[in-house]
């Protein structure tokens, strides 16, 4: 397995190489093409490559420590592909208007395709190329589109399940037109008309309807796929849960009944609720090993590719830790459901006083160091009490 990762990783390395080789020879060509000094070329081709190797650096440091988006960790070139795609559109510019520069697309689409961090390294890197390439562009430029860009990067940062895209797209397109404005229109030495309004009315029109184009494509090949990831898994019907009912009845309804009380709490606070479902199938179970077709022995949450977040959520409730919210909801819930199944166990015909067992737990939850490294709030702990104090005719349903 070791063995595999390595030959994959100098592949991914050694076409990065022969990528970066081949953009920075089509900017020492442009460079000299324009009829720029020597020492342009220079400075061009050495700032160049340096942002390259930052890229590459950040692009392993990120995916090592588990921060890159989505399912982009599994999918490097797929991001190189998109990265040069925009270092070609972004060398076209040169030769377009200094003030109808797409960055703020090409920045929001490395961004979706790696993490936040390195969509704005990239496109701060080309954007520098663009300038530095470009007779009639300043450093005011430049800041006009990092600050445009910056905007996009940060209103399209880790889009959920839900994809509500309409208002990152409705509040950057409105930044980029009064940016734009700010740039130009109050430094035109004529009266207000429509002609000095152009140029930021048509930028404002050409990233719209780039963004709405990459967005489709995005969530057809990532968001759509990623949910169809999660609807699978999260069925009661899928393999693991049935082999699961096959060797442990116990457990099998445990973790069902502490998936519908982990997703309800979730529902109400927002949270990802399709990782939590997920979490509580399948965290305690977490370290099986299975065997491939050939023979090779598999984690679980290899075996079946489980999305990213999922296992990140798994490894903190497997190890009892609560760090983020969605654990917490894990854990607690799981700890209630065990709670009353051990009562109604115990006291078997008895009435069960199912508010005081909840409240009881989320008591010494609060005051235990369980929660010191936790995001959760205090406002949410009695949120998530009040939902399963709600719930006393399903934990009749347990007995």
């Amino acid at each position: 397995k070791k063995q595999e990762i390595n030959n994959v990783l100098i592949k991914e390395l050694g076409i990065s190489i022969i990528a970066v080789i081949f953009m920075t020879a089509v900017i020492i060509v442009l460079t000299y093409g324009l009829n720029r000094p020597g020492a342009e070329i220079i400075r061009n081709s050495i700032t160049f490559l340096w942002g390259c190797f930052v890229i590459i650096f950040l692009w392993y440091q990120e995916k090592i420590n588990n921060n890159l988006e989505y399912d982009n960790k599994v999918h490097y070139f797929r991001f190189l592909i998109v990265f040069f795609a925009c270092f070609c559109i972004s060398i076209g510019m040169i030769f377009a208007p200094a003030f109808s520069w797409v960055f703020l697309s090409i920045m929001v689409v490395l961004a979706m395709f790696s993490n936040t961090l390195i969509g704005l390294v990239c496109g701060s890197i080309l954007l520098l190329t663009t300038v530095s390439l470009t007779s009639d562009a300043d450093m005011y430029v430049f800041f006009l589109y990092f600050m445009i860009g910056l905007i996009g990067v940060s209103l399209f940062h880790h889009i959920d399940l839900d994809f509500k895209v309409a208002g990152p797209m409705f509040l950057s397109g409105t930044a980029s037109f009064i940016l734009q404005t700010a740039y130009i229109v109050i430094f035109e030495n004529q009266p207000f008309s429509f002609s000095v309004m152009f140029m930021p009315i048509l930028n404002l029109f050409l990233n719209m309807v780039l963004l709405f184009l990459i967005l489709k494509y995005f969530s057809k090949i990532s968001m759509y796929l990623l949910e169809d990831k999660y609807f699978e898994i999260n069925d009661q019907e899928f393999p693991v849960m049935q082999e699961l009912k096959k060797k442990d009845k116990m457990k099998y309804f445990e973790a069902i009944h502490t998936a519908y009380l982990g997703e309800r709490m979730a529902l109400e606070l927002h949270m990802n609720d399709k990782a939590v479902k997920g979490c509580c199938y399948y965290y305690k179970i977490a370290n099986d090993i299975l065997t491939s077709e050939d023979g090779q022995k598999i984690p679980l949450l290899e075996y079946y590719e489980f999305p990213e977040d999922l296992k990140v959520l798994i490894s903190e409730c497997h190890k009892n830790i609560y760090g983020s919210k969605e654990s917490c909801v894990v854990l607690t819930a799981n700890k209630i459901i065990r709670t009353i199944q051990y009562s109604q166990k115990e006291l078997k015909d008895t009435v069960i006083p199912y508010d005081d067992i909840i409240e009881a737990i989320f008591e010494k939850l609060i005051h235990s160091k369980h929660l010191e490294n936790c995001d959760i709030s205090i406002r949410e702990l009695n949120v998530m009490k009040n939902i399963c104090i709600k719930e006393n005719l399903y934990y009749d349903f347990l007995r």
